[in-house]
């Protein structure tokens, strides 16, 4: 099976539409303390989370412990058209994932992320509206 292939499969297998959040400006206001993030929104059509289960399989093989707050995530460059950084997010099935690791997958065919919930915020529809809440854990 090809690279594309491979890709493609897994997006139709385990693809699901996430929101990916860059970062594009950091500021502070120098006499409250109150830090002002911007970031540029972008709609991802099939982000490939990839199972805990693979993940898990893969951390065995390597003697590493394995985190269930870290994940492995594959995005095809096809379907961005800027580049991932750690520091941004990712917000997928409820819950907001922090880049933590930028990996190039195949030879350029895709990024290969490792990303760790930060366990709480939680963005929860609610009367048809989108709705921001911050969650204890």
């Amino acid at each position: 099976m090809s690279r594309r292939n491979t890709i493609y499969a897994l997006k139709r297998q385990h693809g699901r539409p996430a929101t990916y959040c860059r970062v594009v400006d950091k500021s502070q206001d120098l006499e409250t303390g109150v830090e002002t993030i911007t970031t540029e929104i972008t709609k991802i059509r099939k982000v490939i989370f990839l199972p805990t289960n693979v993940t898990r399989k893969s951390l065995i093989k390597t003697n590493f412990f394995f985190d269930p707050d870290k994940r492995e995530v594959l995005i095809d460059r096809k379907d961005v058209d800027f580049e991932i950084k750690d520091g941004d997010y990712i917000i997928y099935s409820n819950s907001r994932y922090n880049i933590i690791e930028v990996n190039d997958y195949e030879l350029g065919e895709g990024y290969l992320l490792i990303v760790q919930s930060d366990g709480r915020a939680r963005w929860l529809l609610v009367e048809d509206s989108l709705t921001l809440t911050q969650a204890d854990s």
